[in-house]
């Protein structure tokens, strides 16, 4: 049929002649833990977790999962995410990012679902986390989570070793004073990789200022606190 201008077409458009797809978004939200060391002489062990909850109903009832849910009508692709983060976790104006689209034909067991799945980068010092646990990056490659949720982490993990690498994000996991090597930690954690400590502190000299003030531990040399230069860029 020929139609004369876009609103004619508009009247006769049918959507369900196609198939239903739903649209989710899904969230990776990443932070930094620290296990306090039982020999004084040692530094705190740090570790790269991710935050997961237990599905209560159908489908994967049991597993856990990433914080997630569907996109409503009115609402965009971020206050979905925005609204699951504050919903599921009790977590809020955070640091969020979009990670990638994930598509598979089946990856949702109810009908096609296409997922939106974004990163959240946070200080677990800083925030009070509801209904949702920590999992070392680690523990939840062998968790068989929810849908492709293993998949998301994989991607996410991946995303986040790459930005450090030419952006301050990593800023989002620290306090807001930190030893140098406690951040060339977290980085390591991250990278997977150990750093040399005088060209790490070359390469991220620029981006810190000293304060006036020193770790609080005893058994070693107090290390000098610093900060994130307000100036860093974050991307």
């Amino acid at each position: 049929m020929n139609y004369s201008n876009e609103n004619e077409f508009l009247k006769d458009y049918d959507p369900e002649q196609y198939s239903p797809v739903a649209v989710t978004v899904d969230c990776v939200v990443f932070g930094i833990t620290k296990v306090s060391s039982e020999n004084y002489r040692k530094l705190d062990k740090q570790s790269l977790n991710v935050l997961l909850v237990k599905r209560k109903d159908y489908p994967c009832k049991g597993q856990y999962a990433l914080p997630g849910g569907f996109v409503g009508q009115d609402e965009t692709l971020e206050e979905a995410a925005v609204k699951v983060l504050k919903h599921k976790t009790g977590l809020d104006d955070i640091f969020l990012e979009q990670l990638y689209t994930f598509g598979d034909v089946n990856r949702d067991p109810r009908m096609r679902v296409i997922s939106c799945a974004y990163v959240s980068l946070v200080n677990t010092e800083n925030v009070s986390i509801s209904d949702a646990e920590w999992f070392t990056v680690e523990e939840a490659a062998e968790l068989p989570l929810a849908f492709d949720h293993n998949k998301i982490v994989q991607e996410a993990v991946m995303r986040l070793r790459g930005k450090i690498s030419y952006t301050d994000i990593v800023f989002y996991m620290m306090p807001e004073k930190f030893t140098v090597s406690s951040l060339q930690e977290v980085y390591e954690i991250i990278l997977g990789k150990k750093l040399i400590p005088a060209a790490f502190r070359r390469t991220i000299a620029d981006k810190l200022e000293e304060t006036d003030e020193f770790e609080k531990s005893a058994g070693h040399r107090p290390s000098r606190l610093y900060r994130k230069k307000l100036n860093s860029k974050d991307t």
